[in-house]
């Protein structure tokens, strides 16, 4: 079983590909235009109801509260500071780790069969000291975790029997001090 952080190079991934014909290689681990003009679409689509894409994940999949900002014709959903603020709150008097949603990936790249493509997106205390080496604001070890949590909750706590590879995504679509995503492929 693998269960690691990867790098995002082409090069490297091809060579885990070649290794482990699961892992995504150089050939289909990036969008194809069809995936790219559909994320577009998406993201306009998204930006005419919220105010931003990371309000859109705040509200989608942490549940999160919105406001609605704007007039009649123009509205879009807004989840406030506060909300925010009272969702850190929460999750850190909840845990000593970081609240995560673990979901299939919208926009899914070309992955060979029986592989699946998921973002984990954890929301940020705040706090969190910046790896001066990864740039990361979660430790390796702490994503490791939640992944292998968020598949033994969605496969059964008897299916143990799966491997994943994550890294972060070199061009990430939403940049936050709120979120934090990495890119996780896997299979059972």
């Amino acid at each position: 079983m693998i269960r690691e952080k990867i790098s995002p190079s082409l090069d490297s991934m091809q060579e885990l590909h070649l290794k482990h014909g699961w892992i995504p290689g150089s050939q289909s681990i990036r969008p194809t235009d069809d995936i790219k003009e559909k994320k577009h679409n998406y993201i306009t689509n998204m930006l005419d109801r919220y105010v931003s894409l990371q309000d859109f994940v705040l509200h989608r999949f942490f549940g999160l509260k919105y406001v609605v900002q704007g007039n009649w014709n123009s509205s879009r959903m807004s989840v406030s500071d506060e909300e925010i603020s009272a969702a850190r709150v929460a999750a850190k008097t909840a845990s000593n780790t970081h609240e995560f949603r673990f979901v299939p990936n919208l926009f899914s790249y070309q992955v060979p069969t029986g592989t699946n493509h998921y973002v984990i997106w954890f929301l940020l205390n705040g706090d969190e000291p910046i790896d001066p080496t990864t740039q990361s604001p979660i430790l390796d070890d702490e994503i490791n975790s939640s992944i292998e949590t968020a598949l033994e909750q969605l496969l059964g706590p008897t299916n143990n029997k799966f491997s994943f590879v994550w890294y972060l995504n070199p061009k990430p679509t939403i940049t936050s001090r709120v979120l934090y995503h990495v890119q996780v492929f896997w299979i059972h």
